[in-house]
């Protein structure tokens, strides 16, 4: 096969939207930090510039790689195990910010999230687990031989088993996150699950299962928080529902409303934003860069940001639609999941409208690990793509 062949089915579009993407994170993360006086944050940009060149370097080796996305599957429980052997080891051996978060392992260039690491890993043991071929045994009749010596399929469709064996490992990988305590990432987690599990056909009512059980665990999770000395978790959820009620709580929010609102039409002009050059804006190139980039880019600068998205966002549901199989559905899917669910969020706890939770705006926000993870889902879901036709490989 010519070795120009391979790159017919490449998503070249899905391609250049994330490199467009990961540009204007870059961009903005430099602006965001111009007016620091910390020279440590002034340099930021370089750093994810570099870490995205070689996520998009990876995201070309995973779509190209000898083997189909099917060799993932054989190993699930070696992805489940390595993503519950970093989650543990993080909450021994891990960084702390501010002595409330040990998530991170210090790398040296960057930090090394094993929560961003886990997403993708979960992706793959999940889907190996929701795209297990499910047989049934031969039908034995009351008199006679068997109408059949071998086990047929019985569907595509995940059963009960299926649905209770990803439910297991997605508790404890997000309970492991939950201990860190991250609240943020251990609700990725559980959304990607819930979005693969649609995507693999399972039954409305797991799916109901699913949701009630959610809201009835609200109550304990909540209990439990407070048992584990996780205040701020508290404090975010006052804060949000009670904006008067604690100053110092909604201080960024406000923050950033103000950035929002201020922005306008056009914008005030590139690294020209008070509320960040002012440094007014707390973590303006982490969890609220989207009010930098309205502050100083304006409606115009959102509407590119949500462009880049929408397209980003409808190129993996034609993925998903051209997968081959469950499992390559299934890991396109959790590539959409962990990316759309970070996105809402992020926009959301910018604009007042969901509670602060340091979820990352996905490829724009600072965050080497976030970055990194996120790119080598679309390097997965490029490599469904690419085999969605048997007669071309």
């Amino acid at each position: 096969m010519s070795g120009w062949r391979i790159w017919r089915h490449f998503d070249y579009v899905l391609f250049v939207v994330v490199i467009l993407l990961t540009a204007y994170g870059v961009v903005m993360i430099y602006s965001a930090n111009r007016g620091s006086l910390d020279t440590d944050l002034q340099g930021l940009w370089r750093r994810q510039a570099i870490l995205g060149a070689v996520g998009l370097v990876l995201v070309l080796l995973l779509a190209v790689f000898p083997r189909d996305y099917h060799w993932l599957g054989d190993f699930w429980w070696l992805a489940f195990a390595i993503a519950v052997a970093l989650l543990v080891l993080v909450l021994f051996f891990g960084g702390s910010q501010a002595g409330t978060v040990a998530s991170w392992f210090d790398l040296g260039f960057f930090a090394l999230q094993p929560a961003f690491v886990a997403m993708n890993l979960l992706t793959i043991a999940v889907g190996a687990i929701l795209s297990r071929p499910r047989r049934k045994t031969p039908e034995t009749p009351l008199f006679g031989a068997p109408k059949t010596t071998m086990e047929e399929p019985v569907s595509e469709k995940p059963d009960f088993w299926n649905y209770v064996g990803s439910l297991v490992m997605t508790l404890v990988l997000a309970g492991l996150v939950f201990m860190q305590p991250d609240l943020g990432a251990a609700m990725v987690l559980l959304a990607m699950w819930v979005a693969m599990l649609y995507e693999a056909g399972i039954g409305m009512r797991y799916l109901v299962l699913t949701g009630v059980a959610a809201v009835v665990a609200v109550i304990p999770l909540w209990y439990l928080a407070g048992v584990l000395g996780f205040e701020h978790m508290h404090e975010r959820v006052y804060g949000f529902l009670n904006p008067g009620g604690n100053p110092d709580v909604v201080y960024q929010l406000d923050q950033a409303l103000i950035a929002i609102g201020s922005g306008g039409f056009a914008g005030k002009g590139f690294a020209q934003g008070t509320q960040s050059q002012l440094r007014y804006l707390p973590v303006r190139h982490t969890d609220f860069i989207f009010a930098v980039i309205a502050e100083e880019l304006g409606f115009l600068g959102v509407l590119l940001l949500f462009a880049l998205y929408a397209v980003l966002f409808a190129r993996l549901l034609r993925i998903i639609a051209l997968a081959a199989d469950t499992f390559g559905r299934v890991v396109a899917t959790g590539a959409l999941g962990m990316i759309l669910f970070q996105a809402i969020t992020n926009v959301g706890m910018n604009l007042g409208v969901l509670p602060v939770v340091g979820l990352p705006l996905p490829f724009i926000s600072y965050g080497p690990a976030a970055l990194l993870t996120m790119l080598i889902a679309i390097g997965m879901a490029e490599n469904v793509v690419m085999r969605h036709r048997k007669l071309g490989f």
